[in-house]
């Protein structure tokens, strides 16, 4: 049910200004987008479409962009709009960030300023191979002013390190735990009663540790 809306807002955003590039278009998407509460970036990437504030802010990108012009020149013709949408008597903060591959870019110098992500023959992961937006060969690609890495959200809608872990326990594998407080690898029973750690050997009928036996064969039934 996303791809039509997605590809029907995508339609009003050309419509608003033919000249963007298949990237500015998947940009302006994400950075008017409304971030929802309850959901990290993993889950919603930059929250909910927002066709009004993608239209409104494409109607205000230069139309004369191209490859060559340089970075960090004025992407809009006018002063950035105010980062708000009204639908049906609800108001709501645009995300102002991208999604970029593997970190999260985030500023409004993402729209102030001409980056070269958005020309053509460039996705919009590149020049963010590093975490701060540096470089990809010889060129970088994004501007000062914006900043990569920060404001990730996580599920209580806080930035990351501020908030809960990722994982809804609460525990990670790095803290050598399973979910029910069992150790791994320290001889710990981790599955069907058979003990994994410190030299056992598990066997069908009998499992030896530490030269004591803890379960003695049966003799076969009559």
């Amino acid at each position: 049910m996303a791809t039509p809306a997605a590809a029907g807002a995508a339609a009003l955003v050309l419509q608003a200004n033919p000249t963007l590039t298949p990237n500015l278009i998947k940009a302006l998407l994400m950075y008017t987008a409304q971030p929802l509460a309850g959901a990290n970036v993993l889950e919603q990437g930059m929250g909910q479409l927002n066709a009004e504030g993608a239209v409104r802010l494409a109607r205000l990108v230069r139309t004369d962009l191209s490859n060559s012009t340089p970075l960090g020149d004025p992407l809009l013709t006018g002063d950035h709009p105010v980062p708000l949408t009204t639908v049906a008597g609800h108001t709501f903060s645009w995300s102002r960030g991208l999604v970029l591959d593997y970190t999260y870019a985030a500023g409004t110098e993402l729209f102030l300023k001409y980056q070269k992500v958005y020309g053509l023959g460039r996705l919009l992961s590149d020049g963010v191979i590093t975490g701060d937006g540096v470089i990809t060969g010889d060129e970088t690609l994004m501007s000062d002013g914006v900043v990569f890495g920060d404001y990730l959200m996580t599920s209580s809608g806080v930035i990351a390190g501020d908030g809960v872990v990722f994982m809804p326990s609460g525990v990670l594998f790095s803290d050598g735990a399973l979910r029910e407080g069992q150790t791994i690898g320290d001889g710990v029973i981790t599955g069907d009663g058979v003990i994994t750690g410190d030299g056992v050997i598990a066997g069908d009928t009998m499992l030896h540790g530490d030269d004591t036996a803890c379960m003695q064969p049966q003799p076969d039934a009559p």
